[in-house]
């Protein structure tokens, strides 16, 4: 039960405002910092292609599926 003489913690904001910041999305980082990489050849490239993950785009050098960072 709160106490009448403002020192309970109820009515204080406890719990607001945790997290601020984190899980910003894509919207967190610069634009054209994605990387595709090859895991077989360690090839790289820029991940141009919107709404396609790097698990989806070969390899040009050897064609194995790729990784990335942020994908």
């Amino acid at each position: 039960m709160p106490r009448r003489d403002g020192t309970g913690n109820m009515g204080q904001g406890f719990g607001r405002g945790l997290g601020r910041g984190q899980g910003r999305g894509m919207a967190g980082r610069p634009l054209g910092s994605d990387v595709c990489t090859c895991p077989k050849c360690g090839h790289k490239e820029p991940h141009n292609q919107r709404g396609v993950p790097c698990t989806q785009i070969k390899c040009p050098k050897c064609g194995t599926l790729m990784t990335g960072e942020f994908c």
